[in-house]
């Protein structure tokens, strides 16, 4: 009877071994525990004795030894629970995202040209992208979308050559766009009007109710968000006036469009002849032909001067009298601090005319 409850013991070792439930880790990790667990070669053989009780004890030592083996390598596999996944995908399974922030012009940059050059030496990026797996239900489509890193993305694109990317498995779209802006924030920086655009299209598709709340979402100035969205808005011909969208600067915005408010269809045909003069401005020089108070003519002196809001309704009006006399009248009262804004402008006006 001895005998036979030191082979019950025996056969209970495994059997009862804490289940210890380890989520399985997706990528190289875990498999690569499993072949270290097939291939292990550090187990001590127990010496096969003659006897039956010593049979059984050297079955006990070696199974005590197998329970060890286990139990650690459990405890490795437990490390890559709830890991991220990172693996080399086809660039032609992802897709942009919905607000991707990098505008086409960005790709004929040189900091693209060396970025490119730089994953081709290392035959890949070493700083892996982010996406997210998308929701398709009938398995058509692309299966993944972008979070962060279009540049990367890009080039691994132009150079036919897997992507490293982390897998993201479940990501909301607010999410997304906060990584997103984040992330870019702290790379190459985006410019003036494409932050613009990608917080415009944002609050057009509701992930954030307002401004403020995406700037708290964010972190950023409210004021910036609201700069770079003017930028945004602007029409296309000015935009193209600059050569490029990238050209455009926060402090450009107010006068900007300041000026699209003052005379629209002025500052449309003025955008025009910057698009078609030989040889081209310099992007400063645009803003300052663009931001350039409108000149009085003498043949057409008597014809008044109007500025008006975005609404159409008359902010100020500069007419002439019969002796070509300027009139200059606002349709509201202005406030002290205002007058005084005025008066110092007129002094300068005055004064590069003595």
């Amino acid at each position: 009877m001895a005998n036979k409850d030191l082979v019950r013991r025996a056969l209970s070792v495994t059997a009862n071994m804490p289940a210890k439930q380890a989520k399985p880790a997706v990528g190289e990790g875990p498999s690569a525990v499993a072949k270290e667990f097939a291939n292990e070669s550090h187990l001590q053989a127990v010496p096969v004795p003659r006897t039956g009780p010593g049979s059984m004890l050297a079955f006990m030592a070696e199974q005590s030894e197998v329970h060890k083996e286990v139990v650690r390598l459990r405890e490795r596999i437990s490390e890559f629970d709830g890991a991220d996944v990172v693996r080399r995908i086809d660039p032609n399974e992802i897709t942009a995202s919905n607000w991707a922030n990098r505008d086409v012009s960005h790709f004929d940059t040189d900091a693209f040209a060396k970025l490119k050059a730089e994953i081709a030496n290392s035959e890949g990026n070493v700083q892996p992208i982010k996406v997210r797996a998308k929701k398709n239900p009938d398995g058509v489509g692309v299966p993944f979308e972008i979070v962060y890193g279009h540049r990367r993305h890009r080039a691994c694109l132009e150079l036919g050559i897997p992507v490293l990317a982390l897998i993201e498995s479940d990501m909301e779209d607010a999410e997304l766009f906060v990584e997103m802006e984040r992330e870019n924030r702290d790379r190459e920086d985006l410019s003036a009007w494409e932050q613009g655009v990608m917080y415009q299209r944002a609050l057009d598709q509701n992930l954030f109710q307002s401004a403020r709340q995406l700037a708290v979402a964010i972190e950023r100035d409210v004021s910036n968000i609201s700069r770079a969205m003017a930028l945004a808005k602007l029409p296309a011909d000015v935009i193209r006036a600059f050569g490029s969208p990238l050209n455009l600067q926060f402090r450009w915005a107010t006068p900007l469009r300041d000026a699209h408010q003052r005379d629209p269809e002025g500052l449309l045909e003025k955008a025009r002849k910057v698009s078609e003069s030989t040889p081209r401005l310099t992007p400063a020089e645009v803003f300052s032909f663009l931001t350039r108070p409108p000149v009085v003519e003498a043949a057409s002196a008597k014809r008044p001067v109007e500025w008006k809001d975005s609404d159409g309704k008359r902010l100020a009006l500069l007419s002439t009298d019969k002796k070509g006399r300027a009139i200059l009248s606002f349709a509201q009262a202005i406030e002290e601090s205002e007058q005084r804004k005025l008066i110092k402008l007129i002094d300068g006006f005055l004064g590069s005319r003595s």
